[in-house]
């Protein structure tokens, strides 16, 4: 079953907004996390958010976690941390591709082995709109 998810860009601190003015407005931003509510828990009425973080190496970090809290949630997730996963990205246009697991986390061992393909369009620097599996 496809879901679509659209992710909006979420800067956790004030001095990350520093974009230069003649950069490609279809490019991702690197200055923060995109963020979408992906589900929900209705027994614990908790809703679920997906985190992704872009690298310009091409690498790109997903958590699923039920904060809504991006400057908690910084303090922990991203590059070099424990419990998210990782991958790689491709912009071609205002396209996105990206494939993600959880081979290198610790994750794998709580959850076995874990995997998503990611397609959509880039539709400002500030939100993505993609489509997983």
């Amino acid at each position: 079953m496809k879901n679509i998810f659209i992710f909006s860009v979420l800067l956790f601190s004030a001095f990350t907004y520093s974009y230069s003015q003649n950069e490609d407005a279809n490019k991702i931003s690197y200055n923060g996390f995109y963020i979408a509510k992906t589900g929900r828990i209705d027994a614990a009425k908790l809703d679920i958010y997906t985190y992704l973080r872009f690298y310009k190496d091409g690498s790109v970090y997903s958590q699923t976690v039920t904060s809504n809290d991006p400057q908690a949630v910084s303090a922990w997730f991203g590059r070099f941390k424990k419990f998210s996963q990782k991958g790689t990205y491709q912009i071609n246009s205002n396209s996105i591709s990206i494939q993600i697991s959880n081979k290198d986390s610790k994750d794998f061992q709580l959850e076995g082995s874990q995997e998503a393909i990611f397609k959509g369009a880039i539709k400002s620097r500030d939100q993505i709109c993609l489509t997983g599996n």
